[in-house]
């Protein structure tokens, strides 16, 4: 059995279609399947049952697949522990967190000072930074708190307050704090409903007892600081984007008089994993980031 048929294997275990996986693998379909048939020969079993247009695992197929996942964490462990030996000087962060503000300012300061370590940053959501760290495709994750998951373990950062987001000329912007009933004087624009921090806004307004309802919805806090900034409407969002953004827009944060919203954010990884030199370099500076808010 070699390396390359299990990664063939495992492609197809993601995409569950044999012309996505070879597509991802660049190669060939008619290759991809041949390859897998002399897997299945080498195993004595099948390993996909196709169904119409979609491909099934079969059950020896699920016991390859738990195998393989393991056998390639251990390929991944000794890289990481063979990149050790270069210490801070070289190296590779796969790293995921839920707004690109979280980490931004860490990142540029750390690149500054380690310039050969090579950084991906992607910008998930909760389940899929779960889903990621889970399938060894991720060093850490940066993610809101708590993490229901057996095999993660996380570390908390920071806790976070949720402020009043507006435009510099509207009404609110004089006021140095705001009550939490005055949101209801005012257009509300907010995140979408399957988002954390509107969950987490809503929950507010059922123990404030104020049933408010947004004029917008948005998927996207950029999109949504637009929006306030042509002052359609104010918003509430977390004080570090805010911060973030009111150096150079036409943007104030103003905190609530009488609320706090708070949520806790930290660093999420799976458990038993062995941890780059970088990575723990990172996750320090962005302990010590946190610290200084």
């Amino acid at each position: 059995m070699e390396i390359r048929h299990l990664q063939y294997f495992m492609a197809v275990c993601k995409y569950r279609h044999f012309t996505k996986a070879a597509e991802s693998l660049n190669i060939a379909q008619p290759t991809l399947s041949q390859q897998i048939q002399v897997l299945e020969q080498e195993i004595g079993a099948k390993l996909f049952d196709r169904v119409g247009k979609t491909v099934l695992i079969t059950p020896a197929g699920e016991i390859l697949f738990k195998h393989s996942m393991r056998i390639f964490d251990t390929i991944e462990q000794a890289r990481t522990e063979i990149s050790q030996l270069n210490g801070l000087a070289l190296g590779r962060i796969k790293v995921a967190c839920l707004g690109t503000y979280l980490m931004m300012e860490t990142i540029i300061e750390f690149h500054k000072e380690y310039p050969k370590i090579h950084i991906e940053l992607q910008q998930l959501s909760t389940e899929q930074i779960c889903h990621r760290l889970v399938q060894n495709e991720l060093d850490f994750g940066v993610v809101f708190l708590p993490i229901v998951n057996k095999e993660l373990t996380s570390v908390p950062l920071y806790q976070e307050e949720m402020v009043v987001m507006t435009a510099k000329n509207h009404p609110f912007a004089g006021k140095k704090q705001v009550k939490f009933k005055e949101l209801g004087d005012v257009p509300l624009i907010l995140m979408s409903e399957n988002f954390i921090i509107r969950r987490i806004f809503d929950e507010a307004c059922k123990i404030k007892g104020c049933p408010f309802s947004p004029i917008l919805e948005l998927s996207q806090m950029d999109d949504l600081r637009e929006m306030v900034e042509q002052n359609i409407g104010v918003s509430v969002l977390p004080h570090l984007y805010v911060r973030s953004m009111c150096n150079r827009r036409s943007i104030k944060a103003i905190p609530f008089a009488d609320t706090a919203i708070k949520r806790t954010i930290g660093i999420v990884y799976r458990k038993g994993r062995h941890m780059s030199a970088a990575s723990l370099k990172l996750i320090e500076s962005l302990q010590q980031f946190f610290k200084k808010i």
